[in-house]
């Protein structure tokens, strides 16, 4: 299969039906109120570390489709409490601060935007700093349980398969910050298992 083209090798042992080379490097497309926060806060503070994301951008993957938004702002761990009072002095509305999955189930609004701390040694765009990179997406939605609870666990396979089957993704990035994140083998048994399921 391999020598037909059938199959094509991205690591020791794994194999994909396509050919990484051609995929096209992953880009969010976020909404109007991603881009106003993203601005904001560059224009406030330049050199802040930062990482937006928002729940809908998964719709792209998914087969039952997110209808209200969650907006994510991941930044750096010693300034997200500050950024935190700063959004909510800022918005007005809905801001929670490192929900579990108990607290964002309970306390979630519509146009809810929830602060976390930003992993060190994530793997980040050096092009496009403050959008997901698609190797830190396929971790988060496992490793944070707020991001985990606005989609049905039961998809996550298809997630993967599309994100796997549409985009280039770097599996050592992945491998790696799953480990940051304490997620190491979970990832690995998923990714394994869509490889499998695509053979």
């Amino acid at each position: 299969m391999q020598l037909a083209k059938r199959l094509f090798r991205v690591g020791y042992d794994e194999y994909t039906t396509s050919e990484r080379h051609f995929l096209p490097e992953y880009r969010p497309i976020y909404t109007e109120d991603v881009l106003k926060i993203e601005n904001f806060l560059k224009e406030k503070y330049p050199e802040l570390s930062f990482v937006m994301f928002e729940s809908v951008v998964l719709n792209e993957f998914l087969n039952h489709q997110i209808a209200q938004n969650t907006i994510y702002v991941q930044v750096e761990k010693d300034l997200s409490t500050f950024i935190f009072d700063l959004l909510k002095q800022e918005l007005g509305g809905m801001v929670l601060y490192k929900p579990n999955r108990a607290e964002f189930s309970r306390y979630w609004t519509r146009g809810c935007v929830v602060v976390l701390e930003l992993i060190s040694q994530a793997p980040l765009s050096s092009s496009q700093p403050h959008e997901i990179t698609i190797e830190k997406l396929l971790v988060d939605i496992i490793a944070d349980k707020s991001i985990e609870a606005t989609y049905s666990p039961s998809e996550l396979p298809e997630i993967i398969r599309n994100i796997r089957e549409n985009y280039r993704v770097d599996v050592k990035k992945v491998n790696r910050y799953a480990g940051r994140r304490g997620k190491a083998k979970i990832i690995e048994e998923y990714m394994r298992g869509e490889i499998k399921d695509a053979i």
